[in-house]
């Protein structure tokens, strides 16, 4: 069963590389239908991915230590790489399984350094040659900073890795190239980007109870849209105010949430905020601005409908840890629906009502494919520039291939199956909606590097409950291209 379950996750297809023209070029104007997006229409046929593979790995030995920098405890990264000794937690055990095949194989022993600022930490390192670091894992726009700094090589010169196999995430390789470079991607070699994947949760005892049709039914069947969504909250009628009247975090509601929801709804309408043109390169475009307000104003009918949603970010004042306050109102049967990164599910797994999972709804029923976004919460994996020279990079090709073939076969089945398992049963059909969400995630480079304040500038208008784009876009096209073009000409020089 657990390989069965691995399986599931190596769908991973490939989303758009979205066409058009280097920044100072605006593209040519396209006759598209307001409900067709880039991510849509433009997603690469997918290939025959052989979940079988096993990597050539070299019977030689690496000995000694790889080091690799990371962010230390930082939403569990530290523990996704090494762990010291075997253990009652499943996921951990496998981890030190993991590093115990590296040391008999390899004889190489897998070691983390922890640095709050990894970025700095590997600038200086650079700086002085030290050699310091076989390989970083950093969040995001850390690691985007890292390589913008020229402080990273590029993953596809390192012998030993084959990013087009099924351990190595394929969105993560096609969305964050740049310039047909591979900087930085991420795979089974860690469970953070798993963790930090939005996803959607239902009450299955307040489903059972109002007498909603079976949600996992609607998906398979791709009815489980925006309109579904919104309809379902508003007419099963268990949003209802706290014992004195009033509507707060102690009320209950439809959907309970917080504004990184803006990002939820902006990505499942298949839309990102930066696309790529022909080149692979960074660029701004209009195309889907009339799109955009469609979802905005949406959103904000959803969001900012204080009798249907709770937003734990609007009673930061109660509590600074507002996102236990949702939690709570989803735990206690006070929300029939939530929405939040991955982790926070398997947290939930001890809560007396059984609960399913869900992906993300759709635009409408034209749209193809389920799509979410990763927090830029998640962790990205690169090798230090220094390590170019032939025997280090293959070095550290081989060891990083080795460790994401082994997270595939060892850490990922037990990750999933905590995910999936309660107090005493499993979520069957939560195995395929797992699937769903991994299959299309988005990694937007406008989100990470979040130029020009694009990415943050949209989840401010929805959280303020504001719905004028065209001011936002007018805002930040004026000088954007030029912030794009300097990382670009950093990046890849």
């Amino acid at each position: 069963m657990k390989r069965v379950i691995v399986l599931l996750l190596v769908f991973l297809s490939v989303l758009a590389c979205f066409a058009g023209c280097a920044e100072e070029k605006k593209p040519p104007k396209e006759t598209t239908e307001v409900t067709t997006s880039s991510a849509e229409s433009e997603t690469e046929p997918e290939e025959t991915v052989d979940n079988n593979y096993v990597p050539d790995l070299p019977e030689e030995k690496f000995s000694g230590t790889f080091n690799i920098l990371c962010e230390g405890a930082f939403w569990g990264t530290e523990t996704d790489l090494y762990y010291e000794e075997a253990s009652d937690d499943p996921v951990l055990d496998a981890v030190w399984r993991r590093c115990e095949k590296l040391k008999d194989q390899f004889d190489v022993e897998i070691m983390v350094t922890p640095s709050a600022d990894t970025t700095t930490a590997l600038k200086n390192s650079v700086k002085s040659g030290d050699g310091a670091y076989d390989a970083i894992v950093a969040r995001m726009p850390l690691i985007a900073s890292s390589a913008a700094n020229g402080d990273l090589m590029d993953l596809k010169e390192a012998e030993g890795i084959d990013l087009t196999k099924h351990y190595w995430d394929q969105s993560a390789n096609s969305q964050l190239s740049i310039a047909n470079k591979q900087f930085y991607t991420v795979g089974d070699i860690i469970t953070v980007e798993d963790s930090c994947t939005w996803t959607m949760m239902f009450n299955k005892g307040l489903a059972e109870r109002l007498d909603l049709e079976d949600p996992y039914q609607v998906v398979k069947d791709g009815r489980w849209t925006f309109d579904y969504f919104y309809n379902t909250m508003k007419d099963c009628g268990i949003a209802k105010p706290n014992d004195q009247g009033e509507w707060d975090y102690m009320a209950t509601y439809a959907f309970a949430t917080h504004r990184d929801m803006a990002y939820g709804f902006f990505y499942a309408a298949g839309l990102s905020f930066i696309q790529k043109d022909g080149d692979d390169l960074p660029y701004l475009d209009s195309k889907d601005n009339e799109k955009i307000q469609n979802v905005l104003n949406y959103s904000l009918k959803v969001m900012r409908d204080t009798q249907l949603t709770i937003d734990a970010h609007k009673w930061v004042h109660v509590n600074p840890w507002a996102t236990i306050l949702t939690q709570d109102a989803f735990e206690e049967d006070r929300a029939l629906f939530y929405a939040e990164v991955l982790s926070t599910i398997i947290n939930l797994r001890s809560m007396d009502t059984d609960f399913g999972l869900l992906p993300m709804p759709k635009y409408d029923e034209k749209q193809e494919e389920y799509i979410t976004f990763v927090n830029p919460a998640a962790s990205l994996v690169g090798i230090p520039i220094y390590q170019k020279n032939k025997e280090n990079a293959r070095r550290s090709g081989y060891i990083l291939e080795a460790m994401a073939y082994y997270g595939h076969e060892y850490v990922m089945p037990e990750y999933i199956e905590k995910a999936i398992k309660g107090k005493s049963t499993r979520d069957e059909k939560s195995i395929d909606m797992l699937e769903i969400l991994f299959k299309h995630r988005m990694y937007d480079l406008g989100l990470i590097n979040d130029w020009n304040a694009y990415a943050s500038g949209y989840s401010d208008l929805v959280f303020n409950n504001k719905n004028e784009f065209s001011k936002l876009y007018k805002k930040v096209e004026k000088s954007i291209g030029k912030k794009i073009n300097k990382f670009v000409e950093n990046i890849i020089k």
